[in-house]
């Protein structure tokens, strides 16, 4: 649906002046609740006070919003299109709030963070980000581990939080995960090595290849080795051992190592024609990335740390710099 000329003016005065925020919230509950009686039940409005607000709506934009579809009522492109644009005003206001909450109560403190080399280059810039805008005074303080060495420090309170693509070895009384994105970590090439230019690859192809492989108690080295045995394979000499991920991808680039990389860097780094992702099946591990917290901490300033982490997108890519 396109507006007349007399209309788009209209329309164009009426989201300089008469767009109301309680209007942008009224779409929004409807596109939950589906439902005018139970929008106005959530308001402690009558159904006509909802209708009408609506009714204003749209003929400040000149234009329906939502349309009859049998016994319901559904959004219509301009519709779709404007709760779209609600939803991330009502975001930024929402974190308008938290800011102005966490500058005027002067929130500060620390927040240890711990999280896996295959994690840890993914999620750590958004967080640090997120906490810095939130609660620009707190200190963030990142470390890199393997699961085995984290887990206990989260639970004896040396960490506030941990991001992991495991579970705690052992019920650990206190520790509570959340399920944050999907982020498998893929097998990956320099883009010299005999095997990025192979049309087509077999695990036999990765025999006696050297690798630069996680410590052997990462959960990655160990479903990497599970998956090796499973097709006859072994670690030859000559591998190295390294959880530094801008060393790896230097390591990738010069020798014809086989490496592994969340599919977010890798993905980067191949499209940036880097590194080659190696096309094998089942070569994929530990899709999820866990976000782990001890319910006994303490620590005031880890609701807010919980809050951005929590709010944070899945990964598309994530810087890689051969710096």
């Amino acid at each position: 649906m396109t507006l007349r000329s007399a209309d788009s003016d209209s329309s164009e005065r009426f989201f300089q002046r008469g767009i109301k925020l309680s209007q942008l919230r009224l779409l929004v509950l409807f596109a939950g609740l589906g439902q005018v009686r139970l929008v106005a039940q959530q308001l402690h409005l009558t159904q006509p006070a909802v209708s009408k607000q609506i009714a204003e709506l749209e003929a400040g934009i000149g234009a329906p919003v939502l349309q009859r579809a049998g016994n319901r009522l559904r959004f219509t492109p301009v519709g779709e299109a404007l709760l779209r644009r609600a939803r991330e005003v009502l975001l930024q206001l929402e974190q308008a709030r938290h800011d102005v909450h966490a500058l005027s109560q002067g929130i500060s403190g620390t927040v240890a963070v711990g999280a896996g080399n295959t994690v840890l280059p993914v999620i750590g810039p958004a967080f640090a980000m997120a906490m810095r805008r939130r609660a620009p005074s707190v200190r963030l303080r990142f470390v890199q581990g393997t699961s085995d060495t984290l887990f206990p420090r989260l639970e004896s309170g040396e960490l506030d939080l941990v991001f992991s693509r495991d579970a705690p070895a052992s019920a650990q009384a206190g520790l509570q995960g959340q399920d944050l994105f999907d982020d498998p970590v893929l097998l990956v090439c320099g883009r010299d090595s005999p095997l990025a230019s192979r049309p087509s690859l077999e695990p036999e192809d990765l025999r006696d290849m050297p690798w630069i492989l996680p410590p052997a108690s990462a959960p990655t080295f160990v479903a990497l080795q599970a998956w090796m045995h499973g097709h006859g394979l072994e670690f030859p000499d000559g591998c190295i051992e390294s959880t530094l991920t801008a060393l790896n991808i230097e390591l990738l680039l010069r020798y014809p190592f086989l490496g592994m990389l969340p599919r977010s860097l890798a993905e980067q780094a191949a499209q940036a024609g880097q590194l080659h992702i190696l096309k094998l099946q089942d070569a994929s591990f530990l899709g999820r990335v866990w976000l782990w917290r001890n319910t006994s901490s303490a620590n005031p300033v880890v609701q807010v740390a919980l809050d951005c982490a929590r709010s944070l997108p899945g990964p598309t890519s994530a810087p890689v710099s051969r710096g």
